[in-house]
């Protein structure tokens, strides 16, 4: 994939991380500020230690709702987004693309929607850029194996017991248009 292919899902983005190398090692610039969008301050690492690990697919409601910008610094995902938006076009669809630190590429997503990925080779690690502070009370794990027929290219080796017990995606997207009313 390159960074200008675009993709189906409205406000969906990818760019290029930012690097430069020299005899000392790398500086690398994650966050790419308004080229795509200026309100990402906190950030996570998930460090994966195990191939074919599956993590998701997660997203919280209002008020704490998060705009991610997701990068993969280490190793490679087989990265799922899933459209949560009641009013989009694309509801209730999900689109995969991978993520590796050899193609460079990040992947900026709106609020509303629901994200996930299996690790493709060991010692994989992801780093987030989040809109918003994590909320216990409006955080919900989407089934990844459940109704969106998400088909996932490795046997999965490790998932939470949170993820593989996860909500409907019917269940999730009730809750997600919820919390835009309030």
């Amino acid at each position: 994939m390159r960074a200008d292919e675009g993709t189906k899902f409205e406000g969906v983005k990818f760019s290029l991380v930012k690097s430069v190398s020299d005899d000392r090692g790398s500086f690398i610039k994650f966050h790419p500020g308004h080229e795509l969008h200026d309100t990402l301050d906190s950030v996570a690492l998930s460090i994966n230690p195990t191939i074919a690990t599956v993590r998701g697919l997660h997203f919280q409601v209002e008020p704490y709702a998060e705009e991610k910008l997701i990068t993969c610094v280490q190793g490679s995902v087989f990265d799922v987004i899933v459209d949560l938006r009641p009013n989009s076009q694309t509801f209730g669809k999900w689109n995969s693309f991978e993520l590796s630190s050899e193609n460079k590429v990040q992947v900026y997503l709106p609020k509303g929607f629901a994200h996930g990925f299996q690790t493709l080779v060991p010692d994989t690690i992801i780093h987030y850029s989040l809109g918003a502070a994590y909320s216990a009370e409006s955080s919900y794990s989407i089934n990844p194996f459940g109704e969106l027929g998400i088909d996932w290219p490795l046997e999965t080796q490790s998932v939470s017991s949170r993820d593989s017990e996860g909500v409907t995606f019917e269940f999730g997207a009730q809750k997600y248009a919820e919390s835009l009313k309030k």
